[in-house]
């Protein structure tokens, strides 16, 4: 008689070797760092896609009309960790978690994205989260001790990470945005957000910014784009959600007695002058990391303050 057997399936390639990983790593540092000593978007556009690059690009058009700029810093990822999961199709997704200096109290969380088959691998979202303890070197306030930490993903038997479909958890970018959102948005509470200081802390702020000259008005509105980056799970069974955002300031003179002059370099930098205006108008990007839990009732927590370091995209004034 002929006997049944179970053939278990062949699991997927890891997208990446940790080794290969690395070396992508160490190339995007190199290059970006030589592609910001000479505003050089072409060199930039090879290491570099996606939301990643578009603020890249932006602040270097900005830093051209600045002939006091201060030169780009060089960094260094320093002991990177590896999110490197398996798949067999394309686009393809790593990342890289690494502190930019030793006494760092965040570490950047970098996505790299492989389009197609031997393209090469470009950064293309970068978040920066606090990833357990701060170093003792660093200088930390008790508000920045209080910051949700990352936490690892989930991993297989072999080290590799899990990811997952962002699903209805995309839905979590759109309530940020809402919420940050001055004066229209919701509060923290009712959009399942937990308080903290990147949400009910970080609104306040804007409201306070908002409020603080009578004769002019001030709105800030926050968008989110569509969710296409890869979404982790972590240990616990919750989703990393990449959040990509668009903010949005304007302010007005409420008077014809009032103007508004600009103060802020990169501000000044795309009209070409600081003022006087009766309007101005400022776009950001932001990168943020949210963590959705499994439960479907249980508040997300944004684990990055990317919203508050935004990278300005343009700026006009009337």
């Amino acid at each position: 008689m002929p006997s049944a057997s179970v053939v278990a399936p062949v699991p997927d390639p890891a997208v990446i070797s940790e080794a290969e990983a690395r070396a992508v790593l160490e190339r995007y540092d190199a290059e970006n760092n030589t592609a910001n000593a000479a505003l050089d978007g072409d060199r930039l556009a090879g290491v570099e896609g996606g939301e990643l690059l578009e603020g890249s690009l932006a602040s270097y058009r900005a830093d051209r009309a600045r002939p006091d700029r201060e030169p780009y810093k060089p960094f260094t990822h320093l002991a990177p960790q590896f999110w490197i999961p398996r798949a067999s199709g394309h686009p393809r997704t790593f990342v890289a978690v690494a502190a930019t200096g030793a006494d760092s109290e965040d570490k950047a969380v970098v996505h790299f994205v492989q389009d197609t088959p031997g393209a090469p691998w470009k950064a293309v979202f970068t978040a920066h989260a606090r990833v357990g303890d701060p170093p003792a070197t660093a200088s930390a306030s008790p508000e920045r001790q209080a910051r949700p930490t990352l936490d690892d993903v989930a991993r297989d038997a072999s080290g590799s990470a899990r990811t997952t479909t962002a699903g209805d958890a995309a839905a979590v970018c759109g309530r940020y945005a809402a919420v940050m959102s001055v004066p229209a948005g919701p509060g923290a509470g009712e959009a399942r957000l937990a308080p903290g200081s990147h949400t009910t802390d970080l609104r306040k702020r804007i409201e306070d910014d908002a409020h603080r000259d009578e004769r002019m008005s001030q709105t800030t509105t926050v968008t989110a784009r569509p969710v296409v980056r890869q979404t982790f799970r972590t240990a616990t069974g919750d989703r990393l959600v990449p959040c990509v955002l668009d903010k949005t300031i304007e302010a007005k003179a409420l008077i014809p007695e009032a103007h508004l002059t600009a103060t802020a370099p990169t501000t000044i930098a795309f009209p070409g002058r600081s003022g006087p205006f009766t309007t101005v108008k400022e776009t950001f990007l932001a990168c943020v990391l949210i963590r959705v839990p499994a439960a479907p009732d249980a508040p997300a927590t944004v684990l990055t303050g990317g919203l508050a370091q935004s990278h300005p995209l343009d700026a006009t004034g009337t």
